[in-house]
């Protein structure tokens, strides 16, 4: 996004060092909140006129390694997570379970998409508290965080969209790889897409086994 984007990413990074290295938060969503409000105030965004109302899309997780307790809030950007057996979680209205296992082959695998909320880190329509999800984790689940970077990029012989369907299929095929071949498959497999297509956003999937 050149460099209003460039001035947001540093801008973010400064205040989440703040955040959590001085101030010691690791509750996900009281961190989105306060980097929202410094945003806010440092751009001094304002819900009427019109102002630019630059922001950023994220998700935040937190990890209990004691109790394999997982928190995560999502401004735009959700959370997916692979495993072998159900999820416990507290708010069931918050995740959709992607039902293209059977059809794959991985029946054994449950694909889960915990929700974000629909708001950016920047002044917004809906300014609400960001939602924290608990989930306990079992040993061996994979997590994803991503952005749309992969799912919107244009390419193919017919430059249609990767789409985010593609990339849950993508991940779900290979999850029980090691994470170098994982990256190095999701890496070939977008520029394979794109072609000789110009890339149109910025890309980043981040895969943690437990």
């Amino acid at each position: 996004h050149g460099v209003p984007g460039a001035f947001m990413s540093m801008l973010g990074i400064s205040f989440l060092r703040e955040i959590v290295m001085k101030e010691y938060i690791t509750h996900p969503g009281v961190i989105l909140q306060k980097l929202r409000k410094e945003i806010v105030k440092t751009l001094k965004q304002k819900t009427e006129g019109k102002g630019r109302k630059d922001g950023m899309d994220m998700a935040v997780i937190s990890i209990n390694h004691e109790t394999n307790t997982l928190q995560y809030a999502g401004a735009n950007n959700p959370l997916y997570i692979i495993t072998n057996d159900e999820l416990k979680i507290e708010n069931e209205n918050s995740i959709r379970l992607f039902e293209r296992a059977n059809e794959l082959n991985n029946a054994e695998k449950y694909f889960y998409e915990v929700k974000p909320d629909k708001m950016p880190v920047a002044i917004y329509d809906r300014m609400d508290r960001f939602t924290t999800h608990s989930i306990t984790l079992q040993k061996g689940d994979m997590l994803y965080l991503v952005t749309d970077g992969f799912a919107d990029q244009f390419g193919d012989k017919d430059n249609r969209k990767f789409k985010s369907k593609r990339v849950k299929e993508l991940l779900l095929q290979n999850s029980h790889k090691s994470l170098h071949k994982q990256q190095i498959l999701l890496e070939n497999t977008f520029m394979a897409w794109k072609g000789n297509v110009e890339q149109i956003d910025d890309v980043t999937v981040v895969g943690i086994r437990i």
